[in-house]
């Protein structure tokens, strides 16, 4: 695989369109989107639990009685594009089914951290302010769009979509923390329906998404640990001549495992190297995980003279956030002097180089031992033998310079998107006598529940299939 590299100089920020839903971008999704599907995400179904949980939600909103914002997990990273084709088609035929009656399409805009254009192609760029998508920045206040937000869950026709993980979590079975943006959303909106003296509730309604990969996939899955142990200067195993692995079989998916601990050890080896670390005698696989990853904040942190506060995933913010800045200085680089063009330039570059710790940081701060641990039938489950192996893939891209475009996808899958009863940021803000802090903590904790409760009714209908 093709790895990026540094960019050979500055750029222009992009602007982006005024974000509201065209008929181009319906166009688009209706045109191309099961094809993208299948060949771009690797998505063979979409299965919806409790469908008709999201379609009343839906038909409340559309009805007048009550705001919507649908809180999503994402695990994978490609949930937006998901969800927005699930909306379109899978659900369309679950509310068909169930004899809903919607007056047009069922869209959602979503929200996208502000650097997304940044990373992508022109194509991205085209269609996320044609889906009425709209940028959102961690670490520092937007007052547009703050206030986009806010006008879309407040006034807008389609529900308001985002991650309360606030970014990839890499962890599908796992909740490894949500930030309080979706839930003081929801409380704001609350109050300012409050104010106008609008009886609507305001419902914030999880959904959990999942991928039940492809069971045949055993020895593509075999193909890519063995790709990856070559990497890494692991003696190569025979390639097996009889029949397929069974993805099904606890020895394999136990041998599976123990090849992924092997090269999840030797990654962490090669980092240490690499930064310099000599690790402690002793030291477990996760205590090393951990010097390492403080070790490449530490550096990227002391390159942008950043202070290193807050908590690791927060680091992480605000290093992109400055290499993204550097990257694409706000304000037109044509005024420039040359010379100050050139230090633009090379400053781009360097922050490119400083980004790779934060890259490193970004999936490893989720890679914690105890997912493997969890055992069906003796021995982890495949899909997350799956996901452990896309991460110990990851990983050793990032290492040279890659980042989530270079995160491996080998097998086809079954996306599974469960939606939980929805939780009323009105009827909390109320009872917590119009506290907004107050209301804001309930309503994140009410939503890590359901969250919570989600996953593991999933794997236990997956314990059952």
């Amino acid at each position: 695989m093709r790895l990026p590299g540094p960019p050979k100089g500055a750029r222009s920020r992009y602007v982006l369109a005024r974000s509201r839903l065209t008929p181009s971008y319906a166009a688009v999704i209706r045109l191309v989107g099961g094809l993208f599907a299948r060949l771009g995400l690797r998505i063979r179904s979409i299965e919806f639990r409790n469908p008709e949980i999201l379609l009343d939600a839906w038909l409340d909103a559309l009805g007048g009685k009550a705001r919507l914002m649908l809180a999503f997990r994402h695990p994978y990273g490609d949930e937006p594009q998901l969800l927005s084709y699930a909306f379109d088609s899978a659900l369309r035929k679950e509310a068909r089914r169930l004899g809903y009656r919607f007056p047009g399409p069922l869209r959602a805009r979503f929200v996208h951290g502000y650097e997304v254009p940044l990373w992508n192609g022109p194509l991205v760029r085209w269609i996320l302010p044609r889906s009425g998508a709209v940028p959102v920045y961690h670490v520092k206040v937007n007052r547009a769009s703050i206030e986009a937000m806010r006008s879309i869950l407040r006034e807008g026709p389609c529900p308001l979509a985002l991650a309360p993980e606030g970014q990839i979590s890499y962890r599908s079975e796992t909740l490894p923390r949500i930030e309080e943006g979706a839930a003081r959303m929801g409380v704001w909106c609350a109050e300012d329906l409050a104010a106008a003296g609008r009886s609507e509730r305001v419902l914030v309604l999880p959904l959990s998404v999942h991928y039940r990969f492809d069971r045949k996939g055993a020895r593509a899955l075999e193909a890519l640990l063995s790709e990856l142990e070559s990497d890494c200067g692991i003696p190569s195993r025979p390639r097996s001549r009889g029949p397929a692995p069974d993805s099904g079989d606890p020895e394999w998916r136990l041998a599976a495992a123990a090849r992924i601990g092997e090269l999840e050890l030797r990654l962490i080896a090669a980092a240490e190297a690499y930064y310099g670390i000599k690790p402690r005698s002793g030291a477990s696989r996760d205590e090393r995980m951990d010097t390492l990853l403080e070790e490449a904040l530490r550096r990227a942190e002391a390159a942008f003279g950043l202070d290193g506060s807050g908590d690791r995933i927060n680091r992480v913010y605000k290093i992109r956030q400055e290499g993204w800045d550097r990257r694409y200085p706000e304000g037109d680089l044509r005024s420039l002097a040359p010379l100050e063009r050139r230090l633009a330039d090379r400053r781009a570059g360097e922050a490119w180089y400083v980004m790779r710790h934060m890259e490193l940081v970004d999936l490893c701060h989720y890679l914690d031992s105890e997912y493997l641990a969890a055992a069906e039938g003796g021995a982890p489950p495949f899909d997350r033998l799956v996901e452990a192996a896309y991460s110990a893939g990851d990983m050793a891209r990032r290492l040279v310079g890659g980042d989530i475009t270079t995160r491996p996808s080998v097998l086809g899958k079954r996306a599974v998107i469960s939606a939980s009863p929805p939780i009323d940021a009105r009827a909390i803000l109320d009872g917590a006598g119009g506290d907004r802090g107050e209301a804001s903590r309930s309503a994140l904790s009410a939503l890590e529940r359901a969250f919570n409760q989600e996953i593991e009714e999933y794997i236990d209908e997956r314990k059952r299939s």
